[in-house]
């Protein structure tokens, strides 16, 4: 019989990490695992991705025991009820978890995390996953109490997965758990990629055109990017931008691009790879990441990358050997998209 391994994560909505789990659990049940992934949300764009050898689950947060109608009230960032911030791991593994696994993944930090942790299975290995650089990122004691009791998490588990280098040395600075840790960098499917980035479009690129892909949240550091751009084409510079994504930020960052044609908003996409494959650049401004994604899946469709001087940009681009590495700033975007377009 093949090993049961199961992933918990809170959702399969368009992103980055969400598509490392679609990558990760369909090269594994192609190889005769019996994969299970969950989520803890009903957002699940890429579950259509799922290989049908692949077992989704939604598991929904626990219905308080008299306010049965009245919903949890939720942090910004995956804090995802009250109960389950109050329960224990043990309690809160006993809900979720209902069948025996070979190996267990809180693929996310906050609740997945505190879930697995909680496992009452001694026969299965435990293994969290980190996909951002714990010194700078939010959301670490997301369901937990306190820090102490994430660290006190952390440390049931088997095995630390870390996307970058910067990323390991940022956990174990904050967690510790050093003699757990592993880099592992992130699986693409390079083939699949490819295929799909030959899809057409319904724009039409004219000019000088930058991409960026992501969720429109502070992390990303859109308004930089959008102020940069703006500040590019007052000076006379043509750039055009397309930014692919959706979230919170996104009403306030087309205000800000208000009556800026150069600005184009493409929405939520499965495919992003099609916008990649044409534009002249691909850009990141985010504040933090871990091992950023979608500038690895640029880098295999041959798009050259602008990225802001984040956890491992250099692993990636090392120091400006294979593109552009800029600081975190709205001059920083703007010294980098000048070097290209002056040179």
């Amino acid at each position: 019989m093949s090993k049961k391994i199961l992933f918990v994560l809170p959702w399969l909505k368009v992103g980055g990490l969400e598509r490392v789990q679609v990558n990760i659990a369909n090269a594994l049940a192609k190889k005769g695992y019996n994969v299970t992934v969950m989520t803890l949300s009903p957002e699940n764009d890429l579950q259509a991705e799922l290989s049908d050898k692949v077992r989704y689950e939604y598991k929904p947060y626990k219905p308080h025991p008299i306010l049965k109608r009245v919903p949890y009230i939720r942090s910004k960032f995956f804090d995802d009820g009250m109960w389950e911030t109050r329960a224990t791991p043990k309690s809160l593994y006993k809900y979720y978890v209902t069948e025996k696994y070979d190996v267990e993944v809180g693929f996310f930090r906050g609740l997945a995390v505190k879930i697995i942790s909680g496992s009452t299975n001694k026969k299965s290995t435990k293994i969290a996953w980190v996909h951002n650089d714990f010194k700078v990122c939010g959301g670490i004691t997301n369901n937990f109490k306190s820090l102490s009791e994430a660290k006190a998490a952390y440390g049931k588990y088997d095995r630390i997965i870390c996307v970058s280098d910067k990323a390991k040395a940022g956990f174990e600075e904050v967690i510790g758990c050093e003699n757990k840790t592993q880099r592992i960098y992130n699986l693409l499917p390079a083939n699949k990629i490819k295929e799909l980035s030959n899809a057409p479009i319904a724009e039409k690129k004219e000019g000088f055109t930058v991409l960026s892909v992501g969720h429109f949240v502070p992390q990303k550091g859109y308004d930089r990017l959008i102020n940069a751009v703006i500040r590019l084409n007052d000076e006379g510079n043509k750039v055009n931008l397309w930014l692919v994504g959706y979230g919170e930020e996104e009403q306030s960052l087309k205000a800000l691009s208000l009556g800026k044609n150069y600005i184009r908003f493409l929405g939520k996409q499965v495919n992003p790879y099609k916008y990649m494959a044409l534009a002249d650049w691909f850009i990141s401004s985010s504040l933090y990441e871990g091992y950023s994604l979608v500038s690895q899946e640029a880098a295999l469709l041959g798009t050259p990358l602008m990225l802001s001087d984040c956890s491992g940009v250099r692993e990636l681009l090392g120091d400006n050997e294979y593109g552009i590495v800029f600081p975190k700033t709205v001059y920083g975007i703007y010294k980098a998209m000048k070097k290209v377009l002056d040179d």
